[in-house]
């Protein structure tokens, strides 16, 4: 991704749409928009779409773009409100959960997969799952279901979106639990 490359308003606007959408259907396979440059990491769309100069971002390449195109802070996972994780995880630890008391201080994680349908089986239920759902999910860690469990206290914790090559997205909020399938 260049430099030069940014995000219109209304490209903005409809990646905005889709994570909240994404966030109100917990395990639901959702779409990106299409973004004319391909050079553009799906995973990094979220934060290029909600950071602005105010919001503390975190993420593990492509710093110089999002500093450029948004304005937005560079920080630490600690520090961090957004946070775009595009190489092969090393883990979720480090990010700020908030508290019971200020559960909005907590990040919201961009999180790069290899797709959905294929690799590791969970099932998810909570608010916006009807009953329970099955999402396969490949490129996510082997101890995925016990990091994510060690690091959520509800109403803390932080949001996943998990982000296919292609613009698939799933939205896995701190209120989904999550365990691992069958």
């Amino acid at each position: 991704m260049t430099a030069t490359t940014s995000l219109s308003p209304k490209q903005a606007q409809l990646v905005f749409r889709a994570v909240l959408d994404a966030l109100a259907r917990p395990g639901e396979v959702l779409s990106l928009p299409a973004i004319a440059d391909p050079g553009v990491p799906a995973a990094l769309l979220p934060v290029l779409a909600l950071a602005d100069l105010d919001t503390p971002v975190h993420v593990d390449d492509c710093a110089d773009v999002v500093r450029t195109q948004t304005s937005a802070p560079i920080v630490d996972r600690p520090a961090a409100r957004l946070a775009a994780l595009l190489k092969p995880l090393d883990g979720l630890a480090g990010f700020s959960v908030g508290t019971a008391a200020a559960p909005e201080d907590a990040a919201l994680i961009s999180l790069a997969v290899e797709g959905f349908g294929g690799g590791r089986p969970l099932r998810l239920a909570g608010p916006g799952v009807p009953g329970r759902r099955e999402l396969r999910v490949a490129g996510l860690p082997a101890d995925f279901v016990a990091q994510r469990r060690d690091l959520i206290s509800f109403p803390a914790g932080f949001d996943l979106l998990l982000v296919g090559p292609g613009g698939e997205l799933v939205g896995l909020p701190r209120s989904t639990r999550v365990e691992e399938g069958a």
